[in-house]
């Protein structure tokens, strides 16, 4: 089986690779056909938003996989809302592809990208991929929070001022933080003693280390920074903590969606 290579650091999946040995990566790489397609119609099913990383994770975009074609043995998905960072992903020879289906991570890599019409419009299309990794530890699994009452990190550098940044996801491994403008951080630099305000399921204090630092075009072209940060050392109180605060997340959703 094809050996997955590990992600740039500054790519939102080097999160994830980074607490998986070689047997847990192996275990969890797909490389039957139908496996592989089961997996990629379930994310176009859910219309779900990819993240497609390249240039050795320096430049990205957000997709939509639109369709795969089993004779042509192609994966066809949305052209991104940058003119300049398609012209750049069309040079490229690798990438790579991360999404999330019903909490599970999913991320392969494609070649050669290339321009084609399908159904009249213009979409990227490159070869099938021969192998997916399919990630469903339960560390692995990040919780989207909403935005229309968000949950903040109050970073301190140094400073008694206080950076107040909304937290976009969070797991027990970590946490994204999702901004307008760019931030004033960088990557693999070390923030001490900052606090994540979970309301009702209470107040954290942890030290954390910034993992990437990327823009992404949205679909008004508009530039979206995304912050990953990884826990450092976090304590078994505050694991614990987490977890009862994304299970009262997500029966809170459950609740709503059955009315």
């Amino acid at each position: 089986m094809q050996r997955i290579e590990k992600l740039h650091p500054k790519h939102p999946q080097s999160l994830m690779t980074d607490t998986q040995n070689d047997d847990e990566l192996e275990r969890c790489t797909l490389s039957g056909r139908r496996e592989i397609l089961f997996q990629l119609r379930s994310l176009i099913r859910q219309s779900e938003r990819i993240s497609v990383s390249f240039d050795e994770g320096r430049q990205s975009f957000l997709t939509v996989l639109i369709e795969v074609s089993e004779k042509q043995d192609e994966l066809y998905f949305d052209i991104g809302g940058s003119e300049e960072t398609n012209r750049a992903f069309l040079k490229s020879e690798r990438c790579q592809f991360a999404g999330v289906v019903g909490g599970i991570r999913i991320q392969f890599t494609g070649r050669f990208p290339r321009i084609t019409t399908l159904g009249g419009e213009r979409v990227f299309a490159m070869a099938l991929p021969k192998t997916l990794l399919r990630l469903q530890r339960r560390d692995a699994f990040r919780l989207r929070l909403p935005t229309s009452k968000p949950y903040f990190c109050r970073i301190h550098r140094g400073s008694p001022e206080e950076i107040a940044l909304p937290v976009y996801d969070i797991s027990v491994i970590g946490l994204g933080i999702q901004v307008a403008e760019k931030p004033a951080l960088e990557p693999l630099e070390k923030l001490d003693n900052c606090r994540i305000d979970l309301r009702e399921s209470g107040m954290l204090t942890v030290n954390l280390e910034i993992r990437y630092v990327m823009a992404t075009e949205s679909r008004t072209n508009k530039s979206i920074w995304h912050i990953g940060c990884k826990f450092i050392k976090l304590s078994p109180l505050n694991e614990t903590l987490i977890q009862r605060f994304m299970a009262r997340i997500e029966t809170e959703r459950r609740a709503l969606s059955t009315r």
